[in-house]
């Protein structure tokens, strides 16, 4: 069910293409981007307008209400149209090469704000796995549903173009983490864990496997938010590096025994 953030409604603006903007019973508009479309006077509830209009036609002529001409009109009405984000071409069906970015708004699907989709999905499925598969040591239970319900909040800010709220995960806040992952032997009492291999403990090389994974979200979320010199959706990217930091304190924690 696509999501319309003010933030896109804002882009679509600047574009010189929210006119054109089809909004349908689908689609969630968020509080912010009802008030935008209040603000520039334009109709967002267009499908709710016409069917109420199908509506008192048919109360008005209810005799022909089932005429062929009638049945083609409404038809119509509620026929609904895709349009390319890219390059604004319309389209009544949508290519199966081409997905929703939000709305109405179709991108190939190699697009790199679907790509990093991609990546989240991955690594959310992956989270889902582990977490599974640990469910019965209640500690790195515990850690595994704080991590996953982080990632879970982050896609869903990417997702709607809204900014991402920072929290505490493990006890600690976001920036905390930073200062413990990067300083081991003041925390742990011992040095970074390199050259991770058969020899560790198995939860450290699953975790392992999922800090690798965060690195490609991380590094896929750069991809998209960084052009041309200029940087956007900050939060996601510092909230990602975290990612990493999370999920390496977690392995620190599995080497050090703090889950058995």
């Amino acid at each position: 069910m696509p999501v319309i953030t003010e933030g896109m409604l804002r882009k679509l603006d600047k574009e010189g293409q929210l006119e054109k903007i089809h909004i349908t019973e689908k689609d969630i508009l968020t509080p912010s981007a009802r008030e935008f479309l209040n603000v520039k006077k334009i109709d967002f509830r267009i499908k709710k307008s016409q069917e109420k209009f199908v509506n008192n036609e048919k109360t008005a002529e209810n005799k022909v209400k089932d005429s062929p001409a009638n049945a083609s009109e409404e038809k119509v009405i509620k026929k609904r149209q895709y349009r390319d984000y890219i390059t604004g071409a319309v389209y009544d069906k949508k290519p199966e090469f081409m997905t929703q970015l939000f709305g109405d708004n179709l991108v190939v699907k190699n697009h790199k704000r679907i790509v990093l989709r991609g990546k989240f999905d991955i690594l959310q499925a992956e989270i889902i796995k582990y977490w599974k598969k640990y469910e019965k040591n209640k500690k790195l239970e515990s850690d595994f549903a704080q991590t996953y319900r982080f990632v879970r909040d982050l896609f869903i800010s990417e997702m709607t173009d809204m900014e991402f709220q920072e929290r505490d995960v493990l006890g600690y806040d976001i920036d905390t983490l930073k200062d413990i992952t990067h300083n081991t032997v003041k925390y742990f009492k011992t040095g970074h864990l390199f050259e991770i291999n058969i020899d560790f403990d198995e939860s450290v090389i699953d975790i392992n496997y999922l800090r690798a994974l965060s690195r490609e979200c991380e590094v896929a979320a750069v991809d998209a938010f960084y052009k041309e010199g200029k940087v956007e959706r900050v939060d996601m990217l510092k909230a990602l590096n975290r990612l990493s930091s999370i999920l390496y304190l977690m392995m620190l924690k599995a080497n050090n025994g703090d889950y058995k």
